[in-house]
C-alpha cells in the first residue's frame, strides 16, 4: 500500500544529509521571507484576522502562515510536480517543532518529508497537467504535505503516520475554481488545507485510525479525471533528496512567467534597451502555459497581474521594482497599460520537448528597427550553486530591515542547538508579523 510504505520511510529515524541540511536551511528562509514580505497586505490582513478570530492552536497558526506564505507568490516550487511545498511544509514544521535535541532534529527531518510527500502526489497527478482538469496540485497535496511534516515532527510511528496520512488525504480536493477577487478565497482554502493536515496528524497521535489503502491508482485517477496518473512516480526522489529538487522564484510571479520575464531583462540589460524604443514583444512559452500568461486580467485581480506575461514583461520594462511588489496596487499604471499591447504570448512547441521539468521562455523584441532574441532555460533560483545569492537578494529587496537578521541567521552553519534556537526565534516572529497583521 503506498500510505504504509510511505509510512514506514518517514518514521525511520534517519538524519538529513549536510548537502540536504543546506537545502532546508534555505527554504526555510524563502518562506520566512515571504511571510514578512507579504504579512501586511490588504489579503495577508483579511487572512490573519479570519484565522484569528476562529482560535488558537499550532494548526490554525501554521494554515494562517501557510495561507499567507501562498498568496506572495514568491515562495518556492517544484516545477515538474507543480508543487509550491514550502508555504505548507515550513509553517507546519516550525509550528509544531518539539522540545529538546530530538524535537529539534525530527523538526529538520519533517521539512524534507514534507517535501517529498508533496512533490511524489504533484509528480503523480501530472504536475501542471492537473491544472487542465481544475486541480491545483498544490491544494490537492497540502492536507497530506503537512500531515506528513507534522507526523514526522511529533514522531509517530508508522501505523500512527500511516492512518495521519490517509486521514488528510481524505480532504484532499485539490479544486478551488477560478477567483479573479480580493480578498481571495483561493488562500483562505490553502491555508485550511494545511491546518486540516496537521489536525490529522493530531488525530493520528491520539488514536484515530485512517484508511492506509485509501490512496491508491484508482483514486488519484477519479481525482484528476483524463490526466495520465503516474503510479510509479509516488516513489520519486527519496525523503533527503526531494528538497534538493525545488527552485526558488527570483521575483513575486507565477511561475510560468519567470523565463519569459528573465530572459527580457537579460536582453534589456546586455543590449542596454530604452523601453520606449520598443515596438514588440512576442514571448514564447510551452503550450501547457501559454493560454494561463496570456490572460488580461479583470480590475482588482491581484493574482492575475502576477500570471499576467503582458504585465510581467510591461513591469520588467517599466517598473523593476513591481516585480517584487506583492500587493500590486493600481497595476497596471497608465503608461503599462500603454505598453502591455505590444507584448504577445505565442505556444512553442519546440519548448514541449524540455517539459516536464523546464518552463522554458523566449522573448523576441523589435526596437528601432532591429530585433533581439533571448531564450531561458532556466534561472539563477533554480541552481544549487547560485539559490542562495537568490533568497540573499529577495531577503535585501522585500523583507523589512529589522527582520532581515532572523532570516539570514537560518542559513549560517551553526551547531544543532543554535540552529533550534534560531528557529525559534523565527517563528516567534512570523506569529508576531501574523498577530499584527
Amino acid at each position: 500500500m503506498i500510505l504504509r510504505r510511505w509510512a514506514e520511510e518517514l518514521a525511520e529515524d534517519a538524519p538529513v544529509t549536510d548537502e540536504t541540511q543546506r537545502a532546508i536551511d534555505l527554504h526555510v528562509v524563502d518562506a520566512a521571507a515571504a511571510l514578512f514580505a507579504g504579512s501586511r497586505t490588504q489579503e495577508a490582513c483579511a487572512l490573519a484576522r479570519f484565522f484569528g478570530s476562529s482560535g488558537t492552536s499550532a494548526a490554525l497558526d501554521a494554515g494562517a502562515l501557510a495561507a499567507i506564505v501562498r498568496h506572495t507568490e514568491v515562495d518556492d516550487i517544484h516545477i515538474a510536480a507543480c508543487v509550491t511545498a514550502g508555504a505548507a511544509v515550513v509553517p507546519s514544521a516550525l509550528a509544531f517543532m518539539q522540545e529538546g535535541e530530538e524535537g529539534a532534529r525530527r523538526a529538520e527531518r519533517a521539512i524534507a518529508a514534507g517535501y517529498a510527500t508533496g512533490i511524489r502526489l504533484g509528480l503523480a497527478i501530472g504536475g501542471a497537467n492537473a491544472l487542465s482538469a481544475g486541480v491545483w496540485p498544490s491544494l490537492f497535496a497540502a492536507p497530506v504535505m503537512a500531515a506528513a511534516t507534522v507526523s514526522v515532527a511529533l514522531g509517530l510511528d508508522a501505523r500512527q503516520t500511516a492512518s495521519a496520512l490517509a486521514l488528510a488525504a481524505a480532504g484532499s480536493g485539490g479544486r478551488v475554481g477560478r477567483i479573479a477577487s480580493s480578498p481571495s478565497g483561493r488562500w483562505l482554502v490553502f491555508g485550511e488545507a494545511v491546518a486540516k493536515g496537521c489536525d490529522a496528524a493530531r488525530a493520528a497521535a491520539a488514536g484515530f485510525r485512517g484508511d492506509p489503502g485509501f490512496v491508491s491508482p484508482e483514486w488519484l485517477s477519479a481525482s484528476v479525471p483524463g490526466i495520465p496518473v503516474r503510479e510509479d512516480l509516488l516513489s520519486a526522489f527519496s525523503v533527503d533528496e526531494a528538497i534538493r529538487s525545488v527552485g526558488f522564484k527570483p521575483f513575486v510571479a507565477a511561475r510560468q512567467t519567470v523565463n519569459a520575464v528573465h530572459a527580457f531583462r537579460a536582453l534589456l540589460e546586455r543590449e542596454d534597451l530604452d523601453a520606449s524604443r520598443i515596438d514588440s514583444v512576442e514571448v514564447g512559452v510551452p503550450a501547457i502555459n501559454a493560454a494561463m500568461v496570456a490572460r488580461t486580467p479583470q480590475a482588482g485581480d491581484r493574482l492575475g497581474t502576477i500570471s499576467s506575461m503582458a504585465i510581467q514583461i510591461a513591469a520588467a520594462a517599466l517598473r523593476q521594482d513591481l516585480l517584487y511588489d506583492i500587493g500590486r496596487t493600481g497595476v497596471p499604471d497608465a503608461e503599462m497599460a500603454a505598453f502591455m499591447p505590444r507584448v504577445s504570448v505565442a505556444a512553442v512547441p519546440e519548448f514541449d520537448a524540455h517539459l516536464p521539468n523546464v518552463w522554458a521562455g523566449r522573448v523576441r523584441v523589435a526596437a528601432g528597427g532591429r530585433r533581439y532574441e533571448e531564450t531561458c532555460l532556466s534561472t539563477p533560483g533554480d541552481r544549487p550553486e547560485t539559490a542562495e545569492k537568490v533568497v540573499r537578494d529577495k531577503l535585501d529587496r522585500m523583507v523589512p530591515a529589522s527582520l532581515r537578521e532572523i532570516c539570514a541567521a537560518q542559513m549560517a552553519t551553526a551547531a544543532a542547538g543554535v540552529r533550534t534556537a534560531n528557529r525559534r526565534r523565527l517563528l516567534e516572529a512570523m506569529l508576531g508579523a501574523l498577530r499584527s497583521g
